[in-house]
């Protein structure tokens, strides 16, 4: 095997597809050092001496006697050298020349392991957009990083998609059928503290700016409506159309007395067809626009005189033929507000 990560034509030479065969078979117990590397010595893989990175314990594999589509890693945490928390492959690691080629990329990818184990279980964003496949005894997570890279994780069978991409990142979203999703909380329950509306706010930016960036890589759309629990006439929402962004200030339909043309117009809203809208074009490529929006969103729903104890979320994500639900682990309120239009 080559010192490097395949290239250009590489999923046309079926170079991923053949690493997928061999190493979705495998199983790796229980995830300690031991037993990894009893697994990946049968493919004929060879383990060098661990380092310790910012808290994690790290061996690479041998470039010659590894995974053969890429740099491959085992890491643990430093307080558990011996726990594997993953097998992490980097199958591309040379950033594209543009977006458009990022996309390719991780979309061909994608289209292979669809085409090897089926739908994947879950969509997900963490500094960029993954699938996860389940398995008997292990997840196998394909992630492309906000800088064009992709890596291909297999996971313990514990593991969700909160062990994708980095463990600082903020603004994570998940999709997946409910069940697949953390329970709803029941009615009347409150939200989690340490939220106040400057949070939501900065929480609500970070959510749609990961949101803007991922959704076209699948391709998918997303819709996601925040308001009162107790009354679902008064909400907010906004949706992803081609690779803008739409906030509406749907509540006013059920008031429609109630706007203030003026002050409406001030906050950056737009009157059409008879509700207050407003659209960002390029969102995806303009940080910007998801900062506005969620202010502007924000100030609709204390207008509409939602209390902050009572907000609360849901929207779904749609593309290659799949619906999901929304699950917004950062953004602090509940999931669960079902709006009456």
């Amino acid at each position: 095997m080559e010192n490097m990560i395949p290239r250009g034509n590489w999923l046309d030479d079926d170079i991923f597809r053949t690493f997928v065969r061999e190493i979705t078979p495998v199983r790796f117990g229980s995830w300690s050092l031991t037993d990894v590397q009893r697994a990946t010595s049968a493919l004929g893989w060879e383990l060098r001496e661990p380092r310790e990175v910012a808290g994690r314990v790290r061996h690479r594999f041998a470039p010659r006697k590894g995974p053969s589509a890429g740099y491959g890693t085992l890491i643990a945490d430093a307080s558990e050298p011996d726990q594997v928390r993953k097998l992490n492959v980097r199958v591309v690691d040379l950033p594209p020349e543009d977006l458009a080629t990022a996309v390719d990329l991780v979309r061909a990818a994608w289209w292979v392991m669809e085409e090897e184990l089926g739908p994947p279980a879950l969509w997900g964003g963490d500094a960029g957009p993954w699938m996860m496949w389940r398995l008997p005894g292990a997840g196998i997570l394909v992630h492309s990083h906000d800088n064009g890279e992709v890596s291909f994780e297999l996971l313990p069978d514990a593991a969700d998609g909160n062990a994708a991409g980095s463990r600082c990142s903020r603004g994570r979203w998940r999709a997946a059928e409910p069940a697949d999703l953390p329970p709803v909380p029941s009615p009347g329950s409150p939200n989690p503290p340490g939220t106040g509306w400057e949070q939501l706010e900065r929480r609500l930016s970070e959510t749609l700016r990961s949101l803007d960036y991922d959704t076209p890589f699948f391709p998918g759309r997303f819709i996601l409506h925040l308001g009162s629990a107790r009354d679902p006439r008064h909400f907010v929402q906004c949706w992803s159309q081609d690779l803008s962004l739409v906030v509406e200030a749907t509540g006013r339909l059920h008031r429609p007395d109630s706007a203030d043309p003026a002050r409406m117009a001030e906050y950056g809203w737009e009157f059409s067809r008879s509700i207050w809208q407003r659209r960002f074009p390029k969102a995806r490529d303009k940080p910007a626009h998801a900062a506005t929006a969620a202010r502007m969103l924000v100030e609709e729903l204390r207008q509409l005189d939602v209390d902050l104890a009572d907000l609360s979320y849901d929207g779904t994500m749609s593309g290659r033929g799949r619906g999901f639900h929304l699950d917004l682990p950062d953004l602090g309120i509940s999931r669960g507000h079902r709006p009456a239009i």
